[in-house]
């Protein structure tokens, strides 16, 4: 039975990672991947672009882990953002395309550089990759070594990682494989659930607005009647519901039943932009409510259907307005209310929310507190970062201190 001094359960970017650089010290390392080739989520990232990293200060970036980011913060004090662009920069990737919200690309926009990137670094260190071995069970023998049986062998290892990603886009491999071997070894799950998607919305009055776009708009989760959480960012209607950055990044935080409403418009407390609208109609009364409305920064769609929905005549003056019209316009325009039907599933959700619980793991090292020598990277735990570059951060910080904890308990 081969010997290895470290197993890796996994040929994502985690896994990869990991072995790169682990094998900077450590010799014998072998990854095993149920798949035909790797990466094949990787491949996906970015709309195939790969957005890997963020350039903001990676002092914000625990922000973008939901209650998560105190959890992260060693693994990217470790190794943050700045040193994954280096990193990349050392190894063919440069320069790099920035976009306005902090995303970073590379150059070339094929999320498939980054893979033969890594691949080619597991090549040069001697890292051996085993393809179509789905790992079955794993288990740590009295002796200390772990032991993976797959369907054509088993493989002993004195460190194991286990780097299998979450459940987002099941075609591509990633099923959530990784959960049931770190159950078998005594850990315990956050019942795994789409992150990172969009809102399907009852009954969905913008229908017939789908494909427009909207930035920083504010958008607020209520849940049985009382405000969950508030995001700002930018969002898009599609045919049946919302999609864009800012719903996706409330997706961790929300279920089937919420109501979301919608600030079209920006202002500081709702209260005061309450008074000022009606102080702004009583003083209005000769405009058309057509022309009144475009002191506002909305579409001439919006508007339109805006009007629609409160059944108020574009060609009526102001004046005309009455207090329930008034407040019903205000209403569409500053929070104007859907009720969640269904968040998106596993097929089109980016990444994961839950995993392996992070109170069983030690945030400093990756390491099990319940299994010696049993460590987890990137996705398969607990933990999922906003839309734009922060969960492959999160991958290539928790492998690299996973890597360097590996490398000093020799």
């Amino acid at each position: 039975m081969p010997l290895y001094d470290v197993l890796i359960i996994g040929a994502g970017p985690s896994g990869l990672f990991t072995a790169v650089k682990a094998a900077e010290k450590i010799d014998c390392i072998l990854i095993l991947e149920k798949q035909p080739d790797p990466g094949h989520k990787l491949l996906l990232t970015g709309s195939s672009h790969c957005n890997f990293t963020n350039i903001r200060p990676v002092l914000e970036f625990p922000r973008a882990y939901g209650d998560h980011g105190s959890f992260l913060k060693p693994a990217l004090m470790n190794f943050s953002n700045l040193e994954a662009i280096e990193f990349f920069k050392q190894n063919g990737i440069e320069p790099m395309v920035i976009e306005e919200n902090g995303k970073v690309f590379p150059k070339s926009l094929k999320a498939g550089d980054i893979l033969n990137t890594l691949l080619a670094l597991c090549e040069k260190r001697r890292v051996s990759i085993l393809f179509r071995q789905k790992a079955n069970r794993a288990r740590r023998q009295p002796s200390g070594l772990f032991e993976v049986q797959t369907i054509s062998g088993t493989y002993q290892s004195r460190r194991l990682v286990i780097a299998t990603g979450g459940k987002s886009y099941p075609g591509t491999g990633s099923t959530g494989d990784g959960y049931s071997l770190a159950q078998s070894m005594g850990h315990s799950l956050v019942e795994p659930r789409p992150g990172l998607t969009p809102f399907f919305i009852r009954n969905f009055p913008l229908a017939d607005l789908t494909g427009t776009s909207f930035k920083n708009l504010r958008v607020t989760l209520w849940r049985k009647s009382k405000k969950s959480k508030t995001l700002s960012g930018d969002l898009l209607i599609t045919r049946q519901g919302l999609s864009g950055p800012v719903i996706h990044n409330l997706a961790r935080y929300a279920v089937a039943g919420d109501k979301v409403t919608i600030a079209f418009v920006p202002f500081e407390n709702h209260e005061t932009f309450r008074n000022q609208w009606m102080a702004d109609l009583d003083k209005s009364g000769k405009i058309k409510v057509r022309t009144w409305i475009r002191h506002y920064p909305l579409t001439l769609a919006l508007t339109r259907k805006i009007m629609a929905l409160a059944d108020v005549n574009p060609d009526t003056f102001v004046a005309g307005l009455s207090r329930k019209k008034r407040l019903e316009l205000l209403e569409y325009v500053s929070a104007f209310p859907l009720e969640i039907e269904a968040l998106g599933d596993f097929n089109i959700a980016m990444i994961t929310c839950g995993g392996v619980a992070l109170d069983e793991i030690n945030r400093k090292t990756m390491e099990s507190r319940i299994v010696k020598g049993l460590y987890f990277v990137g996705e398969v735990m607990d933990i999922d970062g906003d839309s734009g570059g922060y969960a492959l951060q999160a991958v290539w910080s928790t492998s690299a201190l996973a890597a360097s904890a590996i490398i000093r308990s020799f």
